[in-house]
């Protein structure tokens, strides 16, 4: 990748899909083997003197961690999604409303619209 080319935001989007989908994959593998992963820290911390590093091994693999990596991914894919549209909500009804208003805010809205209750 030439870092002097300018890339499209749907571009850079793709790549940040790809990279939430593949840290996806990572969360999952460490969420269905969590029990094997708690045995390895045991494992390799048990000749520490303290619990310090073991238990900063285990808070990564907690379910507090994990949930929270979820929520950022989560975050990280509707940011990608919304920069990556190709027009936002607000600039789309805006656009709505200078359509109907004539492109004034005092124009009228047209004739009454009648609903029939049931």
């Amino acid at each position: 990748m030439d870092p002097e080319k300018r890339r499209e935001p749907g571009e850079i989007a793709d790549d940040g899909r790809g990279i939430v989908g593949r840290m996806l994959d990572e969360l999952d593998t460490i969420t269905s083997r969590r029990g094997e992963l708690e045995d390895m820290i045991v494992d390799a911390t048990d000749g520490d003197e303290d619990d310090a590093r073991r238990d900063a091994m285990m808070k990564a693999v907690s379910l507090p961690v994990r949930a929270k990596t979820m929520q950022t991914l989560a975050l990280a894919l509707k940011t990608l999604n919304e920069a990556s549209a190709p027009q936002g909500k607000k600039a789309a009804q805006q656009e709505k409303a200078n359509a109907i208003g004539g492109g004034s805010r005092f124009a009228g809205l047209g004739p009454p619209k009648l609903k029939a209750v049931t």
